[in-house]
């Protein structure tokens, strides 16, 4: 019998303290997001089963942060993760928190996650996004969703975003996936 190796998906650093539930809640959402093809996407049970699972994530991180709970740059990372996949401005906001809160700490990813939890609040308010880490699908092809011209490819690089011209060409390439991965690099 061959043994198979777990594969292993995100994000992994933690510490003596980080919290060990908020790991659980982060591994077991990302390994349901890393299942995701564009047919699970489609099946409202598989949205249904990961909106449950976040909403509850949602709640209870906001317990873990009154009770004082996450106290690693890694706890702030993965709150800020889960929470800038949330539904709404509200949940970006909280999203954008964190994760400053995350780089502030020392975490090296934090400043990635700030990034990408702007451009998704910025875009929840109907402006473009700054970095240009968001997608969108515009008939059944993939494409940069609107963003600010003005900013630089040195600001992106100096927040783990891609130049422009590799982002615009990941746009291109992203129609012939059908599944989303994960790695530990980016998003």
């Amino acid at each position: 019998m061959i043994k198979r190796r777990k594969q292993k998906i995100g994000f992994y650093r933690k510490t003596k303290e980080s919290n060990c539930e908020l790991i659980f809640i982060f591994d077991e959402i990302q390994r349901i997001r890393a299942q995701g093809t564009d047919k699970n996407w489609a099946k409202k049970s598989y949205i249904k089963k990961l909106t449950t699972l976040e909403k509850k994530a949602f709640r209870k991180i906001l317990t873990m942060l009154k009770e004082k709970k996450l106290k690693t740059p890694d706890d702030f990372y993965r709150a800020s993760f889960i929470f800038h996949h949330g539904p709404s401005f509200r949940y970006y906001m909280i999203a954008v928190a964190l994760a400053a809160i995350s780089n502030h700490l020392g975490e090296p990813r934090g400043k990635n996650i700030y990034a990408v939890a702007i451009d998704r609040l910025l875009l929840s308010l109907g402006l473009p996004q700054h970095f240009g880490s968001q997608y969108i699908k515009k008939n059944g092809k993939w494409q940069l969703d609107k963003y600010d011209p003005k900013t630089t490819d040195k600001e992106r690089v100096e927040y783990t975003i891609e130049p422009l011209t590799t982002l615009k060409k990941h746009a291109r390439e992203m129609y012939k996936t059908t599944v989303w991965t994960y790695s530990s690099k980016g998003q």
